[in-house]
């Protein structure tokens, strides 16, 4: 389980996005498209705008159909439960 210190940037549809940071500061990147949830992991101390983008996927889920790619935050958090624990995470979006 990958606890999550800061939601940086979330939002949007076609894809859902989002941005947070791991309390080992690490980038998570995270998007809903296609029906598919993923989650991409950067490295140890790396903030460059692609860490976690250019990451390791660590979560990919199909959740909807192909058309599919708008969900709010709390769905964000719900779909990835098993892999990522938003409880004490701060919202800086």
């Amino acid at each position: 389980m990958i606890k999550i210190k800061t939601i940086l940037n979330h939002g949007g549809s076609y894809p859902f996005q989002i941005d947070a940071l791991t309390i080992d500061d690490r980038m998570i990147y995270g998007r809903y498209r296609n029906g598919r949830v993923r989650v991409y992991v950067g490295e140890f101390g790396d903030f460059s705008e692609y860490a976690a983008v250019d990451g390791d996927m660590i979560f990919s889920n199909l959740i909807g159909d192909a058309f599919d790619g708008t969900m709010t935050l709390e769905e964000f958090k719900e779909a990835t439960k098993t892999t990522l624990d938003f409880s004490e995470a701060v919202d800086d979006s």
